[in-house]
Order: structure tokens, then sequence, then C-alpha cells
């Protein structure tokens, strides 16, 4: 999802691939936004699902965390980006019960937005998380999670 030039997946052998992203001409991809798509998506067939975006698309990954269709053992490849003047989706507002009060105090929330991520991800019974940072001063982390110790 959101697979851009597809530049890791252009260098791995695999039996299947198959990447999404809005724009067009960036790779071998189904031209789709990917929130709509998402949905309709069999996701049983696939141990690997890689989304990699631009900020943390919350609702994507509550959804990856809670369908029937997603597999125990499926590997879930992230990078998420989180910088003080990026707003937060209404989702991680609403689940952390500080939707109401947001708007008075956005840049102390948007600068844990990925300590959002980790806590949404520990909520579904994701225990183990591998990743490397970067901040400069944007916050970006790259890293990885198997889906074995899902609470359902």
């Amino acid at each position: 999802m959101f697979a851009r030039r597809n530049v890791l997946w252009n260098n791995i052998k695999t039996d299947k691939y198959y990447g999404i992203d809005l724009e067009q001409n960036k790779g071998m991809n189904l031209t789709a936004d990917t929130k709509k798509l998402f949905d309709s998506l069999d996701l049983s067939q696939f141990n690997v699902i890689d989304c990699d975006s631009y900020g943390i698309p919350y609702d994507i990954y509550q959804k990856i965390l809670t369908r029937d269709d997603v597999k125990k053992g499926t590997i879930v490849l992230y990078t998420a980006i989180a910088y003080e003047f990026t707003g937060l989706q209404n989702e991680i507002k609403e689940l952390f019960g500080f939707d109401k009060f947001y708007s008075k105090a956005t840049t102390l929330f948007n600068k844990k937005a990925i300590d959002f991520f980790y806590e949404l991800l520990s909520l579904h019974g994701v225990d183990e998380v591998n990743f490397y940072s970067i901040h400069d001063p944007i916050d970006k982390h790259y890293g990885y999670f198997m889906l074995n110790n899902m609470k359902f």
C-alpha cells in the first residue's frame, strides 16, 4: 500500500506482489486510493503487508489489526512519520479520548503521534516491534512487526 516507485519490492523475489498508489506512473502499481480500496482487499492471500505511507494511517493499521482475513504470522512493514505540525487522524484522537480537546494543544499531541501508533499496536497484542528511527527534525520510524499474538 502507498507503493510509490516500488524501490524495495523491485529488489526482492516474490510469488505475488500488488502495489497500490494514488499517483500514476510510479512503478508497477494499481493506481487507486488505498484507503478507499482497502476494505475490498482479501488480505488472507498475503503473508507480508507493506504499509509505507507519509504520516501514520491509523485507520489502515486499525483495520489490519482487527480484520478476520489477516492471518497470524503476517509481517507488517511500516513507515511512521510524525511532525508537530502534521495533524492526527480522528480515529486515533477518539481511541485515546482526546478528540474533544485536541484543538487546544495540537502540536503537543502531534509530537506524540508515533507513541500513539505503538500504543495502538500494543492494544491489539503486538508485543514486539523492530525498527530504526531518524529525527531530522521530523520523526521517522521504519520497521516491522509480526501478527502472532493478536488479541481476538
